[in-house]
Order: structure tokens, then sequence, then C-alpha cells
């Protein structure tokens, strides 16, 4: 698994932006986050939950990389129904 390092640069604008970044690189846009930033916005809070977090997360890029997706508004009607 690829483990980047943050450049100073990087580190020091995660400091004076609270820890949220954005970084537009030749039309292509990312955000770069703290652990805490990242964590609230999961609702993760302790080490055990943000893992839990992280594997369902794989597991349903697994899902959609073996096609196994519905259309999104298939399962709104099944809730309309319910």
């Amino acid at each position: 698994m690829l483990k980047p390092r943050l450049t100073e640069e990087q580190r020091n604008a995660l400091d004076q932006h609270h820890g949220l970044v954005e970084v537009d690189e030749e039309g292509r846009k990312y955000i770069l986050m703290s652990i805490e930033i990242y964590r609230d916005m999961l609702g993760v809070g302790t080490d055990e939950e943000l893992a839990a977090s992280l594997k369902a997360l794989d597991e349903g890029l697994a899902d959609v990389d073996a096609g196994r997706t519905r259309p999104f508004r298939d399962v709104l009607s099944e809730l309309d129904e319910a």
C-alpha cells in the first residue's frame, strides 16, 4: 500500500487553514485534511470506529468495482413503497 508523505508546505497549509485545504492542480481538485477533520465528518471518535468506517468504505468501493450496485432511484422507489 502506498504511504505518501506530506511536504512541509502541505503541513503548513493544514496548520494555517484549521486542518482542511483544497488543492487545484491543473484542473483536478483534491481535499487534504487532518485526521481530526476526517473523524468529525464521519462521526467517529475512537480508533475502532474509524477502522470500521474505513473497512465499510473499502467494501463499498469493492462492490462498485465488481458491479454490485443498483440505481439510486430504484432504492428510493422501494423505500417509498415500504
